[in-house]
């Protein structure tokens, strides 16, 4: 479901993508075409599909986007990554088990610490530690009118509490899964 025009995504169409996902929230404008499309191929396209174009314009978004809220992310994984990779996160604990099978590591991230660093140090283009609220994209498309999102994309995806974020192990916290023969 990758962009099938991804070699024809030139740098300032991903840099107008990642400014009108800003400014949804700084100014509070409505989503492009592309930018809704940009989503909608984000949310369905997997892993092992996402090319260069997405993480470009996350990238962008990431430097430049200093969020209002400040939630404890989870992210559920196999192995941990490397540093720097932009990866989706939760903001649900069960979420991220459901997503693991109880297999693998969870990383943990207490965003009021992380973006602290950011607020006070950097200015906009420069930040290092921030997060998108993909979630609540998703929830204010919902509450005006949908935004022409489909209906699946926005009851189905809009539970999974996603945000996009920057993984940075020296300001999180890693555990592994513990299995149990315990029913709750």
């Amino acid at each position: 479901m990758e962009y099938k025009y991804q070699s024809s995504v030139y740098r300032h169409q991903k840099q107008e993508i990642a400014q009108n996902l800003i400014d949804i929230f700084e100014k509070d404008e409505r989503i492009t075409t592309q930018a809704r499309r940009f989503i909608s191929d984000w949310i369905l396209t997997g892993p092992e599909e996402k090319g260069k174009v997405f993480f470009d314009v996350w990238d962008i978004v990431l430097k430049s986007f200093l969020p209002t809220t400040r939630p404890i992310l989870f992210r559920a994984c196999d192995r941990i990554s490397k540093n720097g990779k932009i990866a989706s996160f939760t903001g649900s604990l069960e979420c991220a088990r459901r997503f693991s099978k109880g297999k693998g590591s969870l990383i943990i991230c207490d965003t009021t610490k992380t973006i602290a660093f950011d607020e006070y140090f950097k200015k906009a283009g420069e930040y290092n530690h921030t997060f998108y609220p993909l979630a609540n994209l998703l929830v204010k498309a919902k509450d005006s009118g949908g935004w022409e999102f489909s209906e699946r994309i926005l009851n189905d995806y809009s539970a999974e509490d996603e945000y996009i974020m920057r993984i940075n192990l020296d300001h999180m916290h890693s555990v592994k899964w513990l299995k149990t023969n315990r029913q709750l």
